[in-house]
Order: C-alpha cells, then structure tokens, then sequence
C-alpha cells in the first residue's frame, strides 16, 4: 500500500470518517467501509501479481543459466556450468556459448564474439 493510488484512498477514508455529512449527521461509515475493502482488494491484487511475476523471473533465470556438455566418468553429461572445475573436459558446437575459460584440445580454430565480454565488437581467431 505504498504509492499514490492508495495515499488518495487513505486519505479518502480518514475524510470520510473525520468529516461530517452536514446536517447533525455522523461520520460516513458505509464510505469508510467502501473505501478499506477497495484498499484491501487492491493491496491483494498487488500481491498476487508481485508473487507470480516473482515465480516467473525465478522460472526463467532457471531456464537461462547456462549448461554445458562435460566428460565426467567416462560419460558425457549435460550440468550447469556453475559446477565446471579445473581439468573437466567439456563438449562445445557452433553457437554454443562457452560457459568457462577453456584450452581448445582438438578441432578446428575457433572464431570467437568477444563482444560481451569485452563491451566492444572484436572478433578474435583462435588457434590450438
């Protein structure tokens, strides 16, 4: 309940209850009452919606992080790249992001995008 939206109908609420009707009469309650059920209907909208947007970038940084094919035990594995450690072997193809730093140990040279590294457009050729 903390931007303007609710500020206005908190106040609203506190006017509604502070100033009388005119006349003799007392505070307005039913507009008192309107006007919290509105504030709480609102705020658990609010909620609802800042849980599930929540869920979902969990879901999709999930789905994003980067996983690599590795040679562990003899067997080709496919792990996140968060558990690579020195001396693992990993499996890489055209346009596969290389999840850690690496020595090319067969194949042919590699033409590597360093742009996203390096915040500039150099494309580097590398050799065994």
């Amino acid at each position: 309940m903390w931007n303007p939206l609710s500020w206005v109908m908190e106040a609203a609420a506190v006017m509604a209850i502070v100033l009388a009707n005119g006349g003799g009469e007392g505070p307005d309650w039913q507009d008192f009452v309107g006007i919290i059920c509105l504030l709480i209907i609102n705020s658990t909208i609010s909620f609802i919606e800042e849980n599930n947007a929540g869920n979902a970038a969990a879901a999709l940084m999930a789905r994003l992080a980067p996983k690599t094919k590795v040679l562990r035990d003899g067997q080709w594995q496919e792990t996140d790249a968060a558990i690579l450690v020195p001396g693992d072997i990993i499996s890489i193809k055209l346009g596969d992001i290389i999840p850690a730093d690496a020595r090319l140990l067969e194949g042919d040279p590699l033409k590597i995008d360093q742009a996203s590294a390096l915040l500039d457009s150099d494309k580097s050729q590398l050799n065994n």
